[in-house]
């Protein structure tokens, strides 16, 4: 065989188990327009009968609603407190959890099936022992081994934050990740950076060597704006009320009076930035740059703003500026979340289901 015909099938060759090996095309052309599911299976709330939650939450007015908007996948997340056990999956509640994703795929969306960690699984404490990270994940292997190729991901864990030691969550990533693929090759996997999954964080990520792989960040910024009266982040910016978006030295001289004089330097220097639209496109351009670099898909798998203080006017302008960004980027996007205050915040009443008009007039362009 001469060497020209040789080299022309050694690269046809590598080409074919490189593609084979890449994230299947049915799941990348759903992963386009999403939104986060963050009440069904996480944040239940010590009142909810469990049993009769995870059998009734979703109501076919949320699938009449998800064609409104045009999802094409969901971010189902699924706190500890539901489905680990000491290493394995909870045995009660994992039958739930396969009618939650047969009704999800029944209706032809993806879904990322994302293990939702708030710290309650500690992995970034030192010598802590993570074994049973590998373990709950090489079970849920095998539990969904031969089904939902086309439709199911497995996110690894949500914003992994290991601040002061990244290379250990790099390497517990990676362990986990070999393990699911000893046990079934095809999952799509998701993983992800540290520092709650920043866009700044994931740049330092070392590229894994799987193939099939999605990887993912978060974005909410500028935090001061988008987390502003949220009690979960401390006092600033947790006190913090009618900050504006765009920010200008302007806009927040005018609202310095309503805060706590203690925040006051802070919020001049959010004003001094002028954080804006330009800067929001450059946020989720970095993001993506990730996967150009890498050549990687690349997900922004949370995004949202906080509305209780927020001048709604302000929220509206976010979300827009938002908009124009993943667009610009051509980014894939799922919202926080559909049923959280942040995003669309689904509202059940006996009159039925209603989202928030903001973020629908001006994130979608839908008239509420």
């Amino acid at each position: 065989m001469k060497r020209s015909v040789l080299l022309a099938l050694t690269v046809l060759l590598a080409s074919i188990a490189s593609a084979q090996g890449t994230v299947p095309r049915t799941i990348l052309a759903k992963l386009t327009n999403g939104v986060n599911i963050t009440r069904w299976f996480c944040y239940l709330g010590g009142e909810v009968d469990p049993v009769d939650h995870f059998k009734t939450y979703m109501k076919p007015a949320d699938f009449v609603n998800f064609g409104r908007l045009g999802v094409r996948y969901v971010r189902l997340c699924v706190s500890p407190d539901v489905i680990y056990d000491n290493g394995k999956p909870n045995a009660g509640h994992l039958p739930y959890l396969d009618g939650a994703l047969g009704q999800l795929t029944g209706r032809r969306l993806a879904v990322l099936l994302d293990l939702h960690d708030n710290g309650q699984l500690k992995l970034d404490q030192p010598n802590h022992d993570n074994s049973g990270f590998v373990s709950f994940w090489k079970t849920m292997a095998l539990h969904y081994r031969g089904r939902y190729y086309d439709s199911v991901v497995f996110e690894l864990l949500n914003e992994p934050v290991f601040m002061n030691n990244p290379q250990v969550w790099y390497a517990l990533q990676e362990k986990t990740v070999k393990a699911i693929r000893a046990i079934d090759p095809k999952r799509t996997i998701m993983v992800s950076g540290t520092s709650w999954s920043g866009i700044d964080a994931m740049q330092q990520l070392p590229q894994l060597a799987e193939q099939n792989l999605i990887y993912t960040f978060h974005c909410y910024d500028p935090f001061y704006f988008t987390h502003q009266g949220a009690s979960w982040v401390g006092s600033q910016p947790g006190s913090f009320k009618e900050v504006p978006f765009p920010s200008s030295p302007e806009a927040v001289a005018a609202i310095l009076a309503e805060n706590r004089p203690e925040n006051k330097a802070a919020l001049i220097d959010y004003g001094a930035q002028r954080f804006g639209a330009t800067y929001l496109a450059q946020r989720i351009a970095l993001g993506m740059k990730y996967g150009q670099d890498h050549g990687v898909p690349v997900v922004l798998g949370e995004f949202g703003a906080y509305p209780p203080v927020s001048p709604p006017a302000s929220r509206a302008a976010w979300f827009r500026a938002m908009k124009a960004a993943v667009t610009s980027a051509n980014a894939p996007y799922c919202i926080w979340g559909y049923d959280d205050a942040l995003g669309l915040g689904r509202n059940v009443t006996d009159a039925g289901i209603t989202l928030d008009p903001v973020t629908l007039q001006s994130f979608y362009g839908i008239q509420p």
